[in-house]
């Protein structure tokens, strides 16, 4: 993730505040969290939420060294606790419900919450794996230690998405602000029955498919360099920016038709003229705006060969080839900046990812 997990924002708090919101919400009030690194950053808001901090001085050691220092805190009279990691804050109240019906009307002393077949987090484990946690010095930590006890594992299916999604990856994380309504994204079936209902027409649709193509080829490559980009919001905006395509100001009237998505329709009325702050680091809406000026029709092409058919066709207007040469230079400003980050020609990433277009 290259950023600090607990408190990164989410759902109007925190990450952290996420978790311990998903057990409060069912009625679990002795909620222990590991602290380690950062710590003096996370002990403030533990002590907001009047939760209790454990602190593992071994945390360098690894994760399942938190495990054990969490583990080691628990009194005898506990008989079991929920084991979530951080990462994984969206859980449902009626997920820990059945899972603490299941842990105590069975003998099994694993639950596992499971969607669609799939287990995730949090298990909940019975007390008596207490000796073994603490004694376990084989590598593979928790999993590897839960894996010895198959035989006393039982899946429960729940109806909760939130169990699976972790934060391993910026896109990661973006996914889970879409699915807390963080950023309104409209999915790729419901972007082309936006187009459908504008009917725009099929040219244009295959010049939007190539342009989103290139754009979450570019956003891709970003992300992996370390920028904080949201895939799913490149890839609506660009299918969707040239939906009134035909229409004065086509970009404005796009954007008009995309109220229920603010953040799509702010990159739509920006993907023909866009503001650079010299300043800002690179955003979605930079992303498609340069993807656009690279594809003609639905080709890839350089930005002199995209720019100098129209720049040649109004040399005798000073006014419209003042505005075609400032689209043309803010599309170099915002390629340099992206070739920079990724470390390589943007023509060697199509050529790689794209089929070798251009």
């Amino acid at each position: 993730m290259k950023r600090f997990k607990p408190l990164l924002s989410l759902g109007g708090s925190t990450v952290l505040e996420q978790a311990v919101h998903s057990f409060r919400a069912s009625g679990i009030r002795d909620i222990r969290v590991v602290v380690g690194h950062r710590a003096n950053e996370l002990l403030p808001v533990l002590d907001r939420l009047g939760v209790q901090a454990i602190v593992n001085p071994n945390f360098s050691d690894g994760m399942f060294s938190s495990v054990c220092a969490g583990v080691k805190s628990l009194s005898p009279e506990v008989k079991g606790f929920f084991l979530l990691p951080v990462d994984n804050p969206i859980v449902n109240r009626y997920t820990m419900e059945m899972l603490q019906n299941t842990f105590f009307s069975t003998d099994f002393g694993i639950i596992y919450p499971s969607y669609k077949g799939m287990r995730g987090h949090p298990p909940l484990i019975s007390s008596r794996y207490r000796n073994d946690v603490l004694t376990w010095n084989k590598p593979g930590g928790m999993r590897a230690l839960l894996e010895q006890y198959e035989n006393d594992a039982l899946n429960v299916e729940v109806v909760d998405p939130g169990i699976l999604l972790d934060m391993d990856t910026q896109e990661d994380y973006y996914q889970m602000l879409k699915y807390c309504g963080d950023i309104q994204v409209p999915s790729e079936e419901e972007c082309y029955a936006i187009i459908k209902r504008a009917n725009t027409p099929v040219k244009v649709i295959n010049h939007c498919k190539q342009v989103a193509q290139l754009s979450c080829a570019m956003g891709s490559y970003l992300i992996r360099a370390g920028s904080q980009l949201n895939l799913e919001l490149i890839r609506a905006a660009a299918l969707l920016h040239d939906l009134a395509k035909g229409e004065p100001q086509h970009a404005q009237v796009g954007a008009g038709m995309l109220g229920n998505y603010p953040e799509v329709a702010a990159i739509v009325a920006e993907h023909m003229d866009i503001c650079l702050n010299p300043n800002q680091l690179l955003t979605e809406k930079e992303i498609v705006y340069l993807a656009d000026k690279l594809v003609l029709a639905d080709q890839i092409i350089s930005l002199q060969a995209r720019f100098s058919v129209p720049l040649e066709l109004h040399k005798n207007d000073s006014v419209v080839t003042g505005k075609i040469r400032q689209r043309l230079s803010n599309a170099e400003i915002i390629q340099t900046r992206i070739e920079q980050l990724i470390k390589m020609p943007l023509h060697d990433l199509w050529k790689a990812d794209l089929g070798g277009q251009g």
